[in-house]
């Protein structure tokens, strides 16, 4: 009995640390602008536990099936344009950019959803001609089939962009017209034709290449609630339910410009792909992107995000890739959301430091020009795409950084006067939801 009694109390005083221990753990830190946390007085024991797991799930999805993943017939599955599910969350995405030394840059981006919608962007930035983008920017949304029939291809608006080779080469196409900017915005005639090609299947995969360290150091900043615990108990669907890789190669082709003929492009580029259904933009409080292409044939990404509802407040993303294709994870960056753009105009010059396991890198960026669009169904956030210079430890590059904030002004009513009727009763049900209303007669397959 008295035994008992003792293992009685020893248990209850482990309960009894255990949930003190959460309490603990569950301390809110300090908030810069009330959004981006400090590292709280636990950060060292979260941090360490946080990248124990990080290692074990990463070991148990990905390093334990490499032969698997890195198979021919599995790269060939997730390359393709997706099938998209019935979940009305689908989504399926392909961009592109790129740049050169005479200072020529593109950015391409198609977004495939659900019902033939596409949302759509090109950029071209010509030295000698200034910056050309899509004509219906700064909205993004095409409606690419009859009476919202579902399509399988990344093509409409006068975009098509496929794949002839898995994991090696892309065409991007594009014939129509494209705004000037300037002074005077006219719309000028464009027909422009790009190869894609990798030197390999070697890519970055976001789920399993990211630092380990720098996901670790992120989570470790945020509370460690009810709320968190619940989203760790899901975390296996939530992978699953979101792809994202890039994928460094070159891009070749021409360009004809109504009136100026003919001009034949070379760049240095990347290719992303994403897909899934977990891609909820209303959910992101800020980002901001820097796609990096230096003189000698190296590139690099370097990104911060800040999702609070996915308890990734502050976490920094990004990787360098050597000339032969090499890629290093960042795992280390003094970049901080709050430092650069928080009040809403993003900065024409930045500095910064990143690191990798073995090298450090001084960045300096110079704006060149820039443009804003919208994205999501009903302009949830805002973009700033800026085409910049760059110089990284003395070797110069040109590049692109995109600067994304919450919009809460919504899509006008002018834009969306054009769409088709299909959609606008999908809009108006999805903003009953959102006041917790039912709208009779509403479609019931709807997008977000």
């Amino acid at each position: 009995m008295i035994l008992l009694a003792v293992l009685g109390l020893i248990l209850g005083i482990l309960v009894a640390l255990a949930g003190v221990a959460l309490k603990l753990l569950g301390l809110k830190p300090p908030l810069i602008f009330d959004k981006y946390p400090l590292k709280g007085i636990f950060y060292r024991v979260k941090f360490r536990i946080a990248l124990l797991v990080l290692r074990r799930l990463r070991y148990r999805i990905y390093r334990r099936n490499e032969e698997l993943l890195g198979s021919a017939e599995h790269l060939a599955k997730v390359d393709r344009a997706q099938q998209l599910g019935n979940d009305p969350k689908s989504y399926d995405v392909v961009s592109f950019m790129a740049a050169n030394k005479e200072g020529h840059k593109l950015m391409v981006t198609l977004e495939r959803r659900r019902r033939g919608v596409l949302k759509a962007a090109l950029y071209l930035w010509l030295p000698e001609s200034g910056l050309l983008s899509s004509p219906n920017l700064p909205d993004m949304v095409y409606f690419t089939t009859a009476d919202g029939a579902e399509s399988s291809e990344f093509r409409g608006g006068g975009f098509h962009v496929y794949q002839e080779a898995s994991m090696r080469v892309w065409r991007i196409k594009y014939c129509g017209a494209q705004k000037t900017q300037g002074p005077e915005v006219r719309d000028m005639a464009v027909d422009l034709d790009l190869r894609f090609e990798s030197s390999s299947a070697e890519h970055f995969d976001f789920n399993r290449d990211l630092s380990s360290a720098l996901i670790a150091d992120s989570i470790a900043r945020e509370a460690w609630d009810e709320k968190f615990y619940s989203l760790l108990r899901s975390v296996n669907h939530i992978v699953e339910q979101r792809t994202h890789y890039e994928q460094n190669g070159e891009l070749a082709g021409r360009v004809t410009l109504a009136g100026r003929g003919e001009v034949p492009l070379k760049m240095v580029g990347f290719r992303d792909h994403s897909f899934g259904t977990e891609r909820c933009l209303s959910s992101i409080n800020r980002y901001v992107y820097f796609a990096l292409f230096l003189d000698d044939g190296s590139s690099m990404v370097v990104g911060s995000l800040s999702q609070p509802s996915f308890f990734l407040s502050s976490l920094k993303v990004g990787y360098v890739c050597s000339p032969s294709g090499r890629y290093q994870p960042l795992t280390g960056s003094n970049f901080e959301l709050y430092s650069y753009g928080e009040k809403g105009t993003p900065p024409q010059h930045q500095n910064f430091i990143v690191r990798t396991e073995e090298r450090e890198y001084l960045v300096q960026i110079q704006v060149e020009a820039s443009a804003l669009r919208y994205v999501g169904g009903d302009w949830e956030s805002k973009v700033f795409n800026q085409f910049v210079a760059c110089t990284v430890n003395g070797v110069s590059g040109q590049g692109h950084a995109e600067f994304l904030y919450r919009h809460k002004g919504g899509r006008p009513e002018d834009v969306a006067a054009g769409d088709p009727s299909w959609y606008q009763d999908i809009k108006r049900f999805e903003r009953s939801l959102s006041l917790l209303e039912e709208e009779a007669g509403a479609d019931g397959d709807f997008i977000f």
